[in-house]
């Protein structure tokens, strides 16, 4: 039987710890007692208030080169997962790290606790053959499953403020859909989450006269609103995309027209649009639909599109990868928003992590294989960027 190699018993112990968001359960201490053997100085930055009960940790970790000037390559994760739903319904225990059929199983093993595993030892292996020319660094939170306020946002701040210049940075999220190499996500669409507030007069059913039904002109602004054209397109971005989440009167009587209803909207777009394009659409389509009632339009969330340019970092992640793996990554903005969109204010920043297949789902699990793999891709990275500031 195979040895269980050190970046697979390090993610074991992080996958052990229920660090369901917005919990830590002692996931940033396990990380931390690892990194300061391998000479790594650790912050903790807590934010939030005891006020709101809203207090995250977060950590930023960093490994600090002799050289005047040296260049900082970050590397960036959460340590939250999001909740393990049915437990009958997992093989193995959801926070147990079990290894069985050639798989490492566990909420958080895909995403993210293994990629960070892998990084980790990555490091460990580079610092202990070879003099390091740049600085290794680390900027993990516990609040990217989360609201996401009191997180990465907060980290990049505090590095603004206290004139800590990353230099280029790597997103462990799970960016490969079938196996390790296949895809590096360049950037990320952007997301706007609003609702439609439509407000008109209740009555009785058989009365509509002396009513105003909302559900009416909401629905007419939804269809329109699902037909809206949306087609101007943005190199490696997939198309822009509306949905609507969510259509609610709260209305439990058959026999009563309500008197408000709510439509909750969601749009992923691409650098061609912006939050200011895409309401001015939406504002239209509802003026022109809401005659006899009245709406109001209100943002829930909302996230800027970015795509990070190809530069010779890039380059050096392309080739680490193709070195272990054979394989020619793609580049991709698919799939949801990540804490990426925060740290791209303060450097290039580009994500790669493991197979995405499991993750979030009952039994996540991740390939040990390809773990081992990631760990060798971030340690040629780790090397060829060394190298190239020799």
């Amino acid at each position: 039987m195979k040895a269980i190699s050190e970046t697979i018993k390090l993610a074991q112990k992080l996958i052990s710890r229920k660090s369901v968001t917005p919990k830590d359960d002692g996931a940033l201490n396990t990380l931390k007692d690892k990194l300061s053997q391998i000479g790594f100085i650790n912050t903790d930055l807590p934010f939030g208030t005891k006020k709101k009960n809203d207090i995250i940790q977060n950590l930023f970790s960093i490994k600090k080169t002799n050289k005047v000037n040296g260049r900082i390559l970050c590397f960036a994760g959460h340590t939250d997962v999001v909740p393990e739903g049915d437990v009958s319904k997992w093989k193995h225990e959801p926070f147990l790290g079990k290894v069985s059929g050639g798989k490492l199983h566990g909420r958080g093993s895909s995403d993210m606790k293994g990629a960070i595993a892998a990084w980790v030892m990555a490091c460990n292996n580079v610092i202990k053959k070879n003099k390091l020319n740049i600085s290794l660094a680390l900027l993990i939170t516990g609040d990217e499953e989360g609201i996401a306020v009191n997180g990465t946002k907060k980290v990049v701040s505090w590095l603004k403020k206290k004139k800590i210049k990353i230099h280029h940075c790597v997103v462990g999220e799970p960016t490969n859909p079938n196996y390790i190499g296949e895809m590096i996500k360049v950037g990320r669409r952007g997301s706007l989450s609003f609702s439609i507030e439509a407000n008109g007069k209740s009555g009785h059913v058989a009365y509509p006269h002396l009513a105003e039904n909302p559900i009416t002109c909401l629905v007419s602004a939804c269809k329109e609103l699902s037909n809206l054209n949306l087609n101007l397109k943005a190199k490696n971005f997939p198309k822009t995309n509306l949905e609507i989440t969510s259509f609610d009167t709260g209305n439990k009587a058959s026999n009563v027209i309500p008197g408000n209803c709510k439509a909750f909207i969601n749009i992923r777009y691409n650098t061609r649009y912006d939050e200011k394009k895409l309401l001015k659409k939406i504002q239209d389509i509802c003026i022109k639909n809401f005659n006899l009632c009245t709406f109001k339009i209100k943002i829930i969330s909302s996230n800027k599109p970015f795509y990070t340019k190809a530069d010779y970092f890039l380059s050096l992640l392309e080739k680490s990868i193709f070195k272990v793996t054979k394989k020619k990554p793609a580049l991709s903005t698919t799939g949801g928003t990540s804490d990426a969109r925060f740290i791209k204010d303060i450097c290039p920043v580009y994500e790669f992590g493991s197979v995405g297949k499991t993750m979030h789902k009952v039994n996540e699990n991740i390939n040990i294989e390809d773990l081992e793999k990631l760990q060798k891709i971030y340690e040629e990275l780790i090397l060829s960027y060394n190298n190239h500031f020799a």
